[in-house]
Formats: structure tokens, C-alpha cells, sequence
């Protein structure tokens, strides 16, 4: 499903994807190029679909094997403990901040960002805590031997 969400954002039109790019999460489901998404990927409209397609939007977002778990991805853009902590206790309203966040990122795998996005809830945040927590040291690690 994520797939097909960003092959139909990939094949957008310009002004589609910059109409997406000023919606927030509330005023997605009013936007024209929000139903083009649903039109070319046959999936129904619903809180999931919205909140994948919501994140997907201007996150630079990698499908080949050079892709980094979005808690690796985090770190290399210098996210701290703190704002995903932020995240974390912000509840539903987080998914705006998180995309703040997200926006700073390189090659975040879609995998890992549309499970979150499509889950999104108290199980969810506190798994992306636990994931940022202990991906700490093997993405300290990773930016050592890059550089």
C-alpha cells in the first residue's frame, strides 16, 4: 500500500503536489489532489491513507537498498531525544511536529515510515521512541565510518 501511495504522488502533476505540501492533516481530505492520490491507487479514503500520503509529502523518501530506517534517518539529521520525546507525549497532534521533522531527513525507507504513519497511535509513538533510543549508538557508529 505505501508503494502505491508514493508511485501516485511520484506521478502528480506540480501544482498537485505543491497544493499537498500546504495542506495540514485536517485539511487533506478538501484537497482535490488528495482524491487524484486515491483516483490512480484504487484504495478507500480513510484516517490511514491520509496520514501516510500527509507524511509522505515532501520527505525525501528512498526505495532502493541505499534506504535507512526512519530511526537511523532521524539521528543523521539531528533530531535529539528531546523532540522525539516531544512527539511522543503530543499524542494525535504530534503527526504535525514529526513531519517537521521528517522533512530534515535523507533516504528514509518507506517501509518503516508508511507502518508508522498507517498506525499511528500510543503503541506506535512509543515504538519510534524505543527505536530512536536504541539506534542511538549504531547511528553514531554509522556517521564515524562515513566520515
Amino acid at each position: 500500500m505505501y508503494q502505491q501511495i508514493y508511485s501516485a504522488y511520484c506521478r502528480l502533476s506540480n501544482g498537485d503536489t505543491a497544493a499537498l505540501k500546504r495542506c495540514n492533516l485536517g485539511s487533506l481530505s478538501i484537497n482535490p489532489s488528495y482524491y487524484r492520490v486515491l483516483k490512480l491507487t484504487g484504495l478507500p479514503d480513510t484516517p490511514q491513507v491520509q496520514r501516510i500520503l500527509f507524511l509522505l509529502v515532501g520527505v525525501q523518501v528512498a526505495i532502493t537498498d541505499d534506504s535507512v530506517p526512519l530511526a537511523d534517518a532521524l539521528h543523521h539529521a539531528g533530531v535529539t531525544e528531546a523532540h522525539i520525546v516531544q512527539i511522543v507525549r503530543s499524542g494525535d497532534n504530534g503527526l504535525t511536529y514529526f513531519k517537521r521533522q521528517l522533512i530534515r531527513c535523507r533516504n528514509v525507507q518507506l517501509e518503516s515510515l508508511g507502518s508508522l504513519a498507517q498506525y499511528w497511535g500510543e503503541n506506535a509513538r512509543r515504538g519510534l521512541l524505543k527505536d530512536f533510543i536504541l539506534s542511538e549508538g549504531t547511528a553514531l557508529n554509522n556517521q564515524a565510518e562515513q566520515l
